[in-house]
């Protein structure tokens, strides 16, 4: 195997782990905003679960705009989240086809390796913020949703959350 197709192999790698934090980062702000809604509208457990089956199919920019309505992150934050959505919405609909990728060419492979560690590394740094938010707001409000639902695994809460999107 040659160096330029280490850096191939670890280039689609990294494509494939962007996305997969964008997707943990969607994920994670739709549960922030459900437990918002949650605990500021008096939700049912079960329709803080029907959010997070995502009945509107939000995409990730989506979750922003909803979740911006609750004032949760500064203006530099704010700018942040617009900047990840723009690029999960470049990777999953334009990198492809606006990158030039010579894959014999060492040099633009590792300038494109760059360039998608820069989105996990972004994806990445909002990750923990989420995280502690919805902790703290677990922690603050004494919150107990999955065990009074009865759903204190991740298949049980999943098969639930599956069942409300049909």
């Amino acid at each position: 195997m040659t160096n330029i197709d280490e850096i191939v192999k670890i280039f689609y790698g990294k494509y494939g782990y962007a996305m997969h934090t964008a997707q943990i980062l969607e994920r994670g702000l739709l549960e922030l905003y459900a437990l918002q809604k949650y605990t500021k509208d008096n939700l049912t457990e079960v329709e803080y679960y029907t959010i997070l089956s995502n009945p509107n199919k939000w995409t990730l920019g989506g979750i922003i705009n909803a979740v911006k309505a609750y004032n949760l992150f500064d203006n530099d934050k704010q700018d942040l989240l617009k900047k990840v959505n723009a690029n999960r919405v470049f990777l999953a609909h334009m990198f492809w086809w606006e990158r030039n990728i010579v894959f014999d060419n060492q040099v633009e492979l590792e300038n494109l390796l760059n360039e998608i560690l820069s989105y996990i590394n972004l994806n990445n740094s909002f990750i923990p913020i989420v995280d502690s938010m919805i902790r703290k707001i677990r922690i603050d409000n004494n919150l107990n949703i999955e065990r009074k639902m009865g759903l204190t695994n991740f298949n049980d809460r999943e098969a639930f959350i599956k069942n409300l999107k049909k």
